[in-house]
């Protein structure tokens, strides 16, 4: 089962702190990601966006992965194949030293359809119209 979940997990005003929940065949991983909600709707869109064109990859970055920032996630979406089924790489930071350097990056695997409607999720999640969702809702 691989699956993705992304919940508030604090809000002030436009800024979020999500909880960010990844798992594949091989490993599990969890991360506490902080942006603001106008960036997270961009991020719905452009996977919404992708959904509908996905011949080529598409790349998205949750917070800012270099500097002196706090811990951040990157998902790329693959080009789909015939069916529609799609792998998609995930990047999480694991928050444990001071200099960032430690990564786990994994695949787990979603359809078209699915990664439509995860990108409408992320939108509503940002508009506060949802509290957590699930990129494979149906596993």
């Amino acid at each position: 089962m691989t699956n993705l979940s992304i919940s508030k997990y604090w809000e002030d005003n436009d800024f979020l702190e999500i909880k960010v929940i990844a798992e594949s065949e091989f490993v599990k991983v969890h991360q506490l990601c902080y942006m603001q909600e106008i960036s997270l709707k961009e991020i719905g869109e452009k996977i919404v966006a992708y959904s509908y064109k996905p011949k080529e990859n598409c790349y998205i970055e949750f917070g800012e992965k270099e500097g002196n920032f706090t811990p951040a996630f990157s998902l790329e979406f693959l080009k789909a194949d015939k069916s529609g089924h799609v792998e998609i790489e995930v990047d999480m930071e694991i928050a444990d030293n001071p200099d960032r350097k430690h990564r786990c990056k994994f695949y787990i695997y979603s359809e078209l359809g699915l990664i439509e409607q995860f990108g409408r999720n992320i939108i509503l999640l940002s508009e506060n119209k949802k509290e957590e969702i699930l990129l494979n809702i149906n596993n």
